[in-house]
């Protein structure tokens, strides 16, 4: 019995470590008709060793830790962001930027998931490290 605690265990952290990219990271190149698209995590304490999902069109394209942002670029048009708690559906413009926050919440909710200001978009990029 005690082995099976410590294998559940064992699979639930490195569930909760697993980051990065997946193979279904938009592709779209830079260009005058793609619009740019940054989700950036906090760097809160709360939340700190689990990798949030982030989602585009339903899919799974990434896998995020505090601290860390994702960039792409899409097609035009309308598009579902966000997390497997919380999506927003937002129409995005050819050659524009889009800036969204994950934040972790302290509440039963966990985190927030907003679009934010391209100023204040711009200095949490900066402060944050891109996910590779």
């Amino acid at each position: 019995m005690k082995n099976l605690i410590v294998l559940i265990a064992l699979a639930f952290v490195m569930m909760a470590c697993a980051h990065g990219k997946t193979e279904h990271f938009p592709d779209v190149r830079q260009t005058e008709d793609a619009a740019e698209v940054f989700i950036i995590r906090n760097n809160n304490l709360l939340g700190m060793g689990i990798s949030l999902k982030v989602l585009f069109d339903k899919n799974v394209i990434a896998r995020i830790r505090a601290g860390e942002h994702v960039s792409f670029f899409i097609e035009p048009g309308f598009h579902a962001v966000g997390t497997s708690d919380t999506t927003l559906t937002v129409p995005f413009a050819a050659g524009h930027k889009y800036y969204f926050l994950i934040s972790a919440q302290y509440s039963q909710f966990g985190f927030e998931f907003e679009r934010i200001s391209s100023l204040k978009g711009e200095n949490w990029v900066a402060k944050t490290k891109q996910l590779e």
